[in-house]
């Protein structure tokens, strides 16, 4: 089962590099360009000047690794004196089903050994994509530093491990700040022996699963065998990556869906949709036009469809359609999620969208925040929106249990984790704490 080690972490300075809030970015994958350009001017300290690269600089990988070194030689990076584990809380508010809520989410950060998904240890629900894998695996062979954590699950009903960690004596690094999006967090280290190998013993019974990092993951898999087969003196060390661990019953864990947009249908792939629609559908006009008025009330009659299979179309006309699975196709799809039945019955049968042209995003584009739906729709030109609910946890580790993945876009752990509340730097030889 999953094995898991602590570490000393690397961080930032604050009497040198400045305010904690300043330096930490969001990861890589979620960065719009207008974000990283803030990011870059707000402070010359700041995570994504290692993280990401700017638009078409092919030397970034080598200018991040020669950064991260100058930040240790100039203090503005350093070291936990002992190994330890991270706990980390975090409070947020979300919007969700129409209405505001807030909630506190806890874990762990930690070292977990990395693993072929067919060894059972570490369990994922995503495909992944090639050219994200091939620039997180040049940004790793340059730096030999884990600089955004994996995000896994695991499994703890009682949620003793977070409720013994935070009760544990802090150890630096000790941080609490608030983001600018109003997220506040809290970290510090743990390195009381009987506390770190309980945690250790009671992940050794059960596998973890990847609620977020697919790509990181698997590219430091490959990097550990790449170094293996090199021998080179860095390869146990790379056998393992930094990861955060937060129990599956937690109270706070948050998974926003991916709602759809479509936009460029041509006009003979829209003659004869809702007809289309119609053949699998139950439809319910619930909204003669979708307003800023009753975005709300769409969204909460969505979420109280209760256990049938439904989802909200916005037409092309701005009309507001519940659509319900018609109880005849219910034994078929079953074991589909909502997401799945969108896109075979409704993209691809309904509006006759290509698997290839989804994959491409020829048509599609996604939003997972209800508030953006109906000024999206209005501003970029989009046809169509189809709204979901979000995914119970459960269905991500029953997916994953069973040796299934999901379609990309399915689930969005929210919110993400930060880049630069602490990093992993390498070091050789088997000593990997």
């Amino acid at each position: 089962m999953a094995r898991i080690k602590p570490f000393r972490a690397t961080y930032f300075n604050p009497q040198i590099a400045g305010d904690i809030s300043r330096l930490v970015s969001p990861p890589y994958d979620v960065i719009s360009p207008e974000e990283a350009r803030a990011l870059r001017a707000g402070s010359l300290h700041n995570t994504i000047h290692i993280e990401l690269g700017e638009p078409g600089d092919a030397d970034f990988y080598r200018k991040a690794a020669e950064l991260i070194l100058a930040w240790q030689r100039q203090g503005v990076l350093k070291s936990a004196d002992r190994p330890a584990i991270y706990f980390y809380q975090t409070e947020f508010s979300y919007h969700m089903a129409g209405r505001d809520r807030k909630v506190r989410r806890r874990g762990f950060f930690a070292l977990l050994g990395v693993s072929d998904y067919e060894q059972g240890e570490v369990l994922r629900h995503e495909h992944t994509l090639s050219g994200p894998k091939q620039d997180r695996l040049q940004l790793l062979r340059a730096t030999r530093t884990n600089i955004s954590p994996i995000f896994v699950l695991y499994k703890d009903p009682g949620l003793g491990l977070v409720k013994g960690l935070a009760r544990a004596k802090q150890v630096e690094p000790v941080f609490e700040l608030t983001d600018d999006k109003g997220v506040s967090h809290k970290l510090f280290g743990v390195d009381d022996p009987k506390v770190v190998e309980k945690v250790a013993a009671e992940l050794a019974k059960k596998p973890v699963y990847i609620a977020d990092g697919h790509h990181r993951y698997e590219t430091a898999l490959n990097f550990g065998k790449e170094l293996a087969a090199a021998r080179d003196p860095m390869a146990a060390s790379a056998a393992w990556v930094m990861t955060y661990f937060c129990p599956v019953e937690d109270p706070g864990l948050v998974i926003l869906p991916y709602h759809r947009l479509v936009r460029n249908m041509p006009a003979d792939r829209i003659a004869g949709f809702m007809e289309r629609v119609r053949m699998n559908f139950q439809t319910e006009l619930i909204a003669d036009r979708f307003s800023r008025r009753n975005t709300a009330e769409v969204f909460q009659a969505l979420d109280a469809s209760g256990k049938s299979r439904a989802l909200v179309m916005i037409d092309d006309s701005r009309k507001a359609w519940m659509l319900k699975l018609k109880r005849g196709l219910a034994k078929d799809f079953k074991a589909k999620l909502d997401v799945e039945i969108l896109k075979e019955l409704v993209l691809e049968q309904g509006l006759r969208i290509s698997r290839q042209e989804i994959t491409d995003k020829n048509h599609v584009a996604y939003e997972t925040k209800e508030e953006l739906i109906l000024r999206r729709l209005s501003s970029e030109d989009f046809q169509f929106a189809f709204l979901l609910r979000p995914l119970a946890v459960g269905k991500v580790i029953a997916r994953a249990d069973a040796g299934g993945v999901m379609p990309q876009k399915s689930t969005y752990f929210y919110p993400k984790l930060p880049s630069g509340l602490v990093f992993r730097k390498m070091v050789p030889g088997r000593d990997i704490s």
